[in-house]
């Protein structure tokens, strides 16, 4: 599955759009006196906020462009970013996760069925090593997912298989400085 490329004023947009659509949920939930879940959802945003940055601090620019256009790509299927990021340095790892992620969702992503919800966990971790976990649960065709990656960089762990859960683990192949 080949994506053409999404412009710059297609991201304004679609940011714009779910910018304006937060800000309306935060103050609906003012008008009806809910000021907890207002509170709640601001928490939430600035929490996604962070992450774009902490990702663009640990040098992977090119894996966030991913993860931030991802529901322009993928919208059948809703992504939950997590991130512990606390060292620097996975500049030379961007581009192999990236191609890895596009990859591996390609894989699954015809091969969706059923109306129930698609979602992809992706869980970015940089203490010692740098560490992926990804965790994908729908309701898909049976296929044959990638185990190999391009290069060297990472080596792969497969935690579980299934025809609707998959999980595993990208490990990078030395430790951050």
């Amino acid at each position: 599955m080949s994506h053409k490329p999404i412009t710059i004023n297609e991201i304004l947009r679609h940011s714009m759009h779910d910018f304006l659509n937060q800000m309306h949920l935060i103050q609906m939930n003012l008008d009806m006196g809910r000021q907890e879940e207002a509170k709640n959802l601001i928490h939430m945003y600035s929490q996604k906020c962070n992450q774009f940055f902490d990702i663009n601090n640990a040098g992977l620019l090119k894996t966030n462009e991913w993860l931030q256009t991802f529901t322009m790509k993928y919208n059948h299927m809703t992504l939950d970013v997590q991130t512990s990021l606390l060292k620097r340095g996975a500049e030379k790892y961007d581009v192999a996760l990236r191609d890895y992620l596009d990859r591996f969702v390609q894989s699954v992503y015809p091969n969706l069925r059923g109306y129930q919800e698609q979602l992809l966990k992706v869980h970015i971790n940089s203490d010692e090593l740098l560490e992926i976990f990804i965790e994908i649960t729908g309701d898909w065709s049976p296929y044959s997912w990638m185990d190999e990656i391009s290069n060297e960089l990472f080596r792969i762990e497969r935690l579980v298989n299934t025809e609707n859960q998959i999980k595993c683990k990208l490990i990078a192949s030395e430790r951050l400085e």
